[in-house]
């Protein structure tokens, strides 16, 4: 009986957690600026990364880990607090992108989180043909600039010329956000498993 009030416990939970569901992939990263995310996984065989990100917007300061496994075509997303509950989770696949846990609100939908993650790890040449409207600068391995009329409105900077080995700083300059985000965990999935 016990189990069966858990249940029915994390059933409610997860049912009040807004959903999303669109097939919409295009996302207006900045004025005058799209990115259309990419289906194109850019990892051999796939890959899960565990990070910690500060968030800084407005004077206030967040910190949350981001769970996020890269495989078989699709991208899963799962935010948790640094105590590990799970705060949301976002899946995209080549037809449509599924969330739940995020306001239901156009400030925050779950493009933007999957546009800012895939700027910052896919290789530049497969963000510069995604973006309209701006220009990626990568002349240097260990720095990223997104440009509107040459001026940048992202600034992404890495400790690893492999992007996802390291530690990543992302700064949204029109939208005035950044985030420091730390590596914690890799694991490079093989064709075996």
């Amino acid at each position: 009986m016990r189990y069966i009030v858990i249940l029915i416990l994390c059933l409610s939970i997860w049912g009040c957690n807004p959903s999303y569901i669109s097939d919409q992939h295009r996302v207006q990263i900045a004025q005058d600026v799209q990115f259309q995310l990419i289906h194109k996984l850019p990892f051999e065989h796939g890959l899960q990364l565990l990070q910690s990100a500060q968030i800084n917007f407005q004077d206030e300061s967040r910190d949350l880990l981001f769970q996020t496994e890269v495989r078989d075509h699709r991208l899963i997303m799962v935010g948790l607090t640094p105590s590990g509950t799970r705060l949301f989770s976002i899946e995209m696949n080549q037809d449509q992108i599924v969330a739940s846990g995020l306001p239901s609100n156009e400030e925050l939908k779950p493009q933007y989180l999957l546009a800012d993650m895939q700027l910052s790890l896919w290789p530049a040449e497969l963000v510069s043909q995604a973006l309209t409207g701006a220009e990626v600068n990568h002349s240097n391995p260990l720095e990223r600039v997104i440009s509107h009329n040459q001026q940048p409105i992202i600034v992404i900077r890495y400790t690893e010329p492999v992007y996802y080995r390291g530690n990543i700083e992302f700064q949204h300059l029109q939208r005035g956000y950044r985030l420091n985000i730390d590596l914690l965990s890799l694991e490079e999935i093989s064709d075996a498993e």
